[in-house]
């Protein structure tokens, strides 16, 4: 039991040493609260905006057809 007591003891200690070095070297990298406006002319380009046609209605088939898998081919409408 006494081991046990001084291996706790002994994480406590060094966990409580550890925390105050990492806070303090987090603060050290820290941003500062002051910011530091700087200007800077930027170039704006236009930018061209075309219309979209629309698209082709969908084919509609007549009849239902089974289909069946034949890889990663585009299908090319209704079979037949």
């Amino acid at each position: 039991m006494r081991k046990g007591l001084t291996v706790f003891a002994a994480l406590t200690a060094a966990s409580l040493a550890t925390t105050a070095l990492v806070m303090g070297a987090s603060n050290a990298l820290a941003t500062p609260d002051h910011t530091m406006a700087v200007e800077e002319i930027v170039a704006v380009t236009p930018i061209e905006v075309a219309p979209v046609a629309a698209m082709p209605a969908a084919e509609t088939c007549a009849r239902k057809v089974r289909v069946v898998y034949s890889g990663y081919a585009t299908p090319a409408g209704c079979a037949r």
